[in-house]
């Protein structure tokens, strides 16, 4: 007799333990922040190159144009660590003439990445490299020093986006209550446990790369993208 109540009690204990968490809905958006700020570092690529039949020639002459850009750079106050020769080559080169190739020469090349990081120098020096005609110029790109700390910024209001624009789908449910599900700056999908039903806002016009820089007018855009699951009940 003791027995049976022992297991009476113990069936009831665990009837009363039973997950009974109910059911909800859930919002999935996708949002994006961004900074517009005005850039403080640019880069530049150079490519220096040398054509000639000898090929010791050749290389020298590389050599002394390297030298001579160098000092041009350092003139200007752009440190050591700051040119990065990125490629060095030497292939023979040829023309097509008179349906055959012939033969010009051996092409020494180089090239190097230039980090500015003081901007007021390009109205000197950019007008400066182009109009050298042994070098060959791959463009002027602006970047900020402290970029991780304007991901960071984007990234919050995003979520801020995000949450603003989940107040606004409730304020036309039933539902008046939310709360953060998952956060990611890749697409996710909804959850699987206890999910009645689910609404996704996906604003497929944005650009679909997780992070991008935008040069515009002087001034640089930072964005960020996240996707954000809220359950609201």
């Amino acid at each position: 007799m003791i027995m049976k109540r022992l297991i009476y009690v113990l069936l009831i204990i665990s009837l009363f333990g039973c997950d009974t968490k109910e059911n909800f809905k859930t919002i999935i958006l996708k949002t994006t922040g961004n900074i517009e700020i005005e850039p403080d570092e640019a880069s530049i690529l150079i490519q220096i190159n040398c054509v000639d039949k000898n090929i010791m020639t050749a290389k020298n002459c590389l050599m002394e144009k390297s030298d001579k850009l160098y000092a041009s750079l350092t003139k200007y106050g752009i440190q050591k660590q700051d040119i990065l020769t990125t490629r060095v080559d030497l292939n023979k080169d040829f023309s097509w003439i008179n349906n055959s190739y012939v033969f010009n020469g051996y092409n020494a090349s180089s090239t190097a990445h230039v980090k500015i990081r003081e901007l007021k120098i390009l109205d000197d020096l950019y007008p400066e490299l182009l109009s050298n005609e042994q070098l060959t110029i791959g463009g002027l790109t602006y970047h900020h020093s402290k970029i991780d700390s304007l991901n960071e910024i984007a990234y919050l209001r995003a979520l801020e986006n995000a949450s603003r624009l989940a107040d606004k789908i409730i304020s036309t449910l039933p539902e008046k209550n939310k709360m953060v599900v998952q956060i990611s700056n890749i697409e996710i999908s909804k959850s699987d446990d206890h999910i009645k039903a689910e609404f996704k806002v996906l604003n497929e016009a944005n650009n679909p790369e997780i992070s991008k820089m935008i040069i515009n007018a002087g001034n640089m855009i930072v964005e960020q993208q996240l996707y954000v699951e809220f359950k609201i009940y």
